[in-house]
């Protein structure tokens, strides 16, 4: 069995974070694709594969609308055959190929991106959700927002088992005590758990964080990225981001850190040179607003397209106008000064300022 979990689709109703069979991720992330292209869309997002134990397996992003890959599938029996590996893992990666064939309908290993003609099953989808209810306990009667991570109390399985309210119980009086900023209790249970839920994981990586732990950090889920995610998305680290960024790329530094400390730090040039990052949506959207701060309205136009931020097309669009409303103004200032007149050259000059104060205001 595999599972999936998408980061960031920017769709209403999509279950983002949420760990789905591969079977239901492939159809839903099929239908998305299906809408952006009929919208002329595309837009790219993280995703996860797991296995059963939980352990993760592969880690990529997928662009939906690109004809490139028309689905989930086609793109990783693209991909994982070319991913250099050393040769005790090997076995791995055929293992995780016979799985996804084993997996996926045919119809959609032969799907092209001008021809998609099977939508997904809705039917199917609430088959495959009702093997996998989610029990959902609150404290008190309410959600349990703990330090902006920890929001719920959250098992995952078909049937609740024996036991199930006792566990919900013995666990209340933690989560309690680290709404009142007593964690200590919470960590050392979460600890000695060997398997962990999202929203624990992101609570533990907080913690650690906070109190500059980093190997503990990336112990959690054995990857960096998810650590340089975490404290560039969590609001504890609101105040403190780009210098609690900057500590742990010391220690463990990516390709996506250093583009993200980049854009931290408004060295836009870096950011949009750099090579090798994943983008997901928020480094896109970040890119596109580096390019309209360098004026580099080529890259801006080109780099928008893979986004649906509609505020930041309107950007893009802003600049386009007023680039080419600047380029007609210095075509006559050229004319006119061949002429030397100078009281013309005052009004366009006038005109090129306020042209200049209007892109200002965009950045």
């Amino acid at each position: 069995m595999l599972f999936v979990r998408f980061t960031d689709v920017p769709k209403d109703g999509f279950p983002n974070y949420e760990r789905l069979p591969y079977e239901e991720a492939l159809l839903l992330s099929t239908q998305v694709y299906q809408e952006a292209q009929q919208e002329n869309e595309r837009f790219s997002s993280e995703f996860r594969i797991f296995n059963d134990a939980d352990q993760l397996v592969y880690k990529g992003t997928f662009q939906f609308g690109d004809p490139t890959y028309p689905n989930l599938y086609l793109q990783l029996k693209d991909r994982i055959p070319r991913i250099r590996i050393r040769k005790e893992d090997a076995t791995k990666k055929i293992l995780l190929l016979e799985n996804l064939e084993r997996l996926t309908p045919e119809s959609y290993k032969t799907m092209t991106a001008s021809a998609i003609q099977q939508q997904p099953n809705a039917t199917h989808v609430s088959r495959l959700r009702r093997g996998q209810r989610r029990l959902v306990y609150g404290v008190s009667g309410v959600s349990l927002l703990l330090l902006g991570a920890l929001s719920v109390v959250q098992l995952v399985q078909p049937d609740p088992p024996s036991g199930v309210q006792a566990e919900t119980s013995d666990w209340r009086p933690l989560y309690e005590a680290a709404l009142t900023g007593e964690t200590g209790p919470l960590v050392e249970r979460l600890e000695k758990r060997k398997s962990l839920n999202d929203e624990q994981q992101h609570f533990l990586i907080t913690q650690y964080v906070e109190e500059q732990d980093y190997d503990q950090a990336v112990s959690v889920t054995k990857d960096p990225i998810d650590v340089e995610t975490i404290i560039m998305q969590s609001k504890r680290f609101a105040t403190n981001r780009q210098d609690t960024l900057q500590a742990f790329q010391a220690v463990y530094p990516t390709n996506e850190g250093t583009f993200d400390l980049a854009i931290l730090q408004k060295d836009y040039k870096r950011a949009v040179s750099l090579t090798g990052v994943e983008m997901t949506t928020a480094r896109q959207e970040a890119k596109t607003r580096a390019y309209i701060a360098l004026k580099d309205v080529m890259k801006a136009q080109e780099s928008v397209k893979m986004i649906n931020d509609e505020q930041l097309k309107k950007q893009v669009a802003t600049l386009v106008q007023l680039d080419e409303e600047i380029q007609a103004l210095e075509d006559q200032k050229r004319q006119l000064s061949e002429k030397k007149d100078k009281k013309e050259l005052k009004k366009l000059n006038e005109s090129l300022e306020a042209k200049l104060r209007q892109i200002y205001k965009i950045i």
